[in-house]
């Protein structure tokens, strides 16, 4: 049985949000940010944000009240123009023979 925090994370979900948090991100996980730290330029989810708050007790945090002091563009890129194959990777390149778009990566080794 999963725990209460695996089941809240949505693993490999749909969901699309306006900022999805970094480190969950990193971890294959997608979660909605609910906190931005100005000193990381970093979103976090609460459980996340409760962690990098311990470490790093001198940074300012805002929460979700104050989104509109949040940067404009997400601090991480829309799940939508990630590369499927590179995670890390943003979507850049069209291939005119496959009619798909790709990340540089795998358009330099994979469609040549």
């Amino acid at each position: 049985m999963a725990s209460n925090f695996e089941t809240s994370i949505h693993r490999g979900s749909d969901l699309f949000f306006d900022f999805s948090c970094n480190t969950c991100k990193g971890n294959d996980r997608n979660t909605e940010a609910e906190f931005y730290c100005r000193d990381c330029s970093k979103v976090y989810c609460g459980k996340c944000s409760e962690y990098h708050n311990f470490l790093y007790q001198k940074h300012v945090t805002l929460d979700k009240k104050n989104i509109s002091k949040w940067p404009v563009s997400d601090a991480t890129f829309d799940v939508r123009e990630q590369c499927q194959v590179h995670k890390d990777r943003k979507l850049e390149t069209f291939c005119e023979d496959h009619s798909e778009l790709m990340c540089a990566v795998c358009h330099v080794y994979s469609h040549k």
